[in-house]
């Protein structure tokens, strides 16, 4: 798949159309390649290469802006998208990362998961309820974006009655053109300020009237030094992973039902084995690898890969090209849905690993296992299950219909 010289777009339907030959042939070239596009940028390929720029954070930045207020940065997404505000840790060299990173730790730990398991669990059967007797659903609409996003709100501490009114816009966010003037940003930028305001006022109410053992409430809390977050630490602690959560689970869930639709004997596996499920999230993980690529900035002339970059330089890591890498993984393009070991990168490498990790494995094990428990023969309609038009950010699909037996509720 060939582009022009210095063209190289992750956000274009080229690229959408096949980004893993689009990395592959990257990775069979030089290893990288420069693009002219969004202010000029070099997209990496390789695993060695990815790793050891996300694994430096003292010199490869993730902050909107670098120290010495010379305005060069740009934070994680490239583009940066202007309807968002900052993604707090994710866009947060330290110092200031460690201490909101210890904060957040404590809550996706072992034991409050295995706590919160009853509620996703209960969240999911909700979902399959409401669609059981029918015998056809949208997997997407009724099943893959409600339980990661009200699970998410609930964890949080934010209301889940409007649930599609934060999963819409955030699951629009990762391919809606990010022009100010366009009236798809235009009318995503509002529902994005609805969003911040929602936020903003449950904080506001929890300085009041703490809550019960959400993130929120949790956050508000002192510190073991007895400092405390400010408001503005809290928002974007919680938007972050709120627009975390929400999506890449939806986008690993669809990218897993449609796959287990086109390869019966992987559905066969699990349906018979549903203790495999958990290693075959890892390889669904791999696979599709729904977080797509990040970015980082250069912030000190540095070499990688036998290439100089200068302070203020753009660098692309392509999550989905390191999953695919030969120099690494035996058969990469191939899904082993027992694949052991599987040193995917998909929630990231460093510092910056998603720390919502925890919470978006919990809500695949419960979700896929539900789904093949009580839809084992749901059939897709593959004509009418698109994946998003731009997968620069974030692989996944629109809609995805699917028939299957009825049956009761609550079975």
């Amino acid at each position: 798949m060939a582009t022009a010289p210095n063209q190289f777009d992750h956000h274009s339907a080229m690229h959408a159309a096949d980004p893993v030959s689009a990395y592959r042939d990257i990775r069979a070239g030089t290893g990288m390649v420069y693009s002219e596009l969004y202010g000029g940028f070099t997209a990496l390929a390789r695993h060695a290469d990815i790793t050891a720029v996300a694994g430096d954070h003292d010199r490869f930045s993730s902050a909107l802006e670098l120290p010495g207020g010379d305005g060069l940065g740009g934070g994680i997404t490239l583009p940066h998208n202007p309807a968002a505000t900052r993604m707090s840790m994710a866009e947060t060299d330290n110092p200031q990362w460690r201490g909101l990173r210890k904060r957040v730790n404590p809550k996706f730990k072992p034991e409050p998961m295995a706590a919160f398991e009853a509620r996703v669990r209960a969240i999911t059967t909700d979902c399959i309820d409401r669609v059981i007797d029918a015998g056809h659903c949208d997997l997407v609409f009724d099943i893959c974006s409600p339980v990661p996003a009200i699970a998410t709100l609930e964890y949080l501490g934010l209301p889940t009655e409007d649930w599609l009114r934060y999963a819409t816009p955030i699951h629009a966010s990762t391919y809606t053109p990010r022009a100010p003037g366009h009236p798809a940003f235009e009318a995503l930028s509002a529902d994005f300020a609805w969003i911040f305001d929602r936020i903003r006022t449950e904080i506001g109410a929890r300085r009041v009237d703490p809550g019960a053992e959400d993130l929120i409430s949790y956050l508000m809390q002192p510190a073991e030094d007895g400092s405390y977050l400010s408001d503005d630490d809290v928002f974007e602690l919680i938007y972050t992973m709120l627009a975390a959560g929400v999506d890449t689970a939806t986008s690993l869930l669809s990218a897993a039902f449609l796959h287990l639709d086109t390869h019966p004997a992987d559905r066969r596996r699990l349906i018979e084995d549903p203790e495999l499920i958990g290693v075959a999230c890892e390889e669904f993980l791999r696979y599709y690898s729904p977080a797509q690529a990040t970015a980082r900035t250069v912030s000190g002339d540095v070499t990688v890969g036998g290439t100089t970059f200068r302070r203020g330089d753009r660098i692309l890591l392509p999550w989905a090209s390191a999953n695919r890498d030969e120099a690494v993984f035996e058969r990469p393009d191939d899904f082993v849905v027992d694949r052991k070991p599987n040193r995917h990168i998909a929630f990231g490498h460093g510092i910056h690993r998603c720390v919502g990790a925890p919470l978006a494995r919990l809500e695949f094990i419960v979700v896929v296992g539900e789904v093949l428990r009580r839809m084992p023969d749901y059939r897709v309609d593959r004509t009418a299950a698109p994946t998003y038009p731009d997968v620069g950010l974030m692989y996944g699909h629109e809609r995805m219909p699917a028939r299957f037996s009825a049956r009761g509720s609550s079975g």
